[in-house]
């Protein structure tokens, strides 16, 4: 996810002469693309396995995980649905690795790719943050409490 913002912000500045021009957002999109299914696997295996609760955590620090988690598991569907709707709102096709296509399903208004751009945009902003205080709460779990938060993920 975070090399995936990285190379969005990287994009941006690329000049028609580049030689990342048409390469870096066909690697986006396919990347984006891998992030969704991964999403989709992740979300199906956390309704049929709950993780244990956390044990000695403060009630805030359970709320904290609990929408970091949220808000994680939303960003994986909705960041990549939303990237898919703006690169096909002309009814074309979104190629991964230059091995299969993804179909335009439905061609939309130039205001609905507007709105999708702006939530690409800013929940790939957002996400990002949102998973240095994730990592950052695990390290200081794991080094400073040096309890099994850490540990328990594997």
């Amino acid at each position: 996810m975070i090399g995936l913002s990285v190379s969005g912000w990287c994009m941006i500045d690329l000049s028609f002469y580049s030689s990342w021009y048409y390469p870096a957002p066909n690697l986006h999109k396919s990347f984006g693309t891998v992030v969704f299914v991964m999403g989709l696997l992740l979300l199906l295996n956390r309704f049929q396995k709950r993780p244990s609760p956390l044990e000695g955590h403060t009630k805030l620090e359970k709320l904290a995980t609990k929408f970091a988690h949220l808000l994680l598991f939303a960003s994986l569907l909705t960041i990549p649905i939303t990237g898919y709707i703006f690169t096909t709102f002309t009814g074309q096709s979104v190629l991964i690795f230059n091995i299969f296509a993804i179909p335009a399903v439905v061609v939309i208004s130039q205001k609905v790719r507007d709105l999708a751009i702006e939530f690409h945009i800013y929940a790939s902003l957002s996400i990002t943050a949102v998973v240095a205080a994730h990592v950052g709460g695990a390290l200081k779990h794991h080094f400073l409490d040096r309890d099994r938060t850490l540990r328990k993920i594997f």
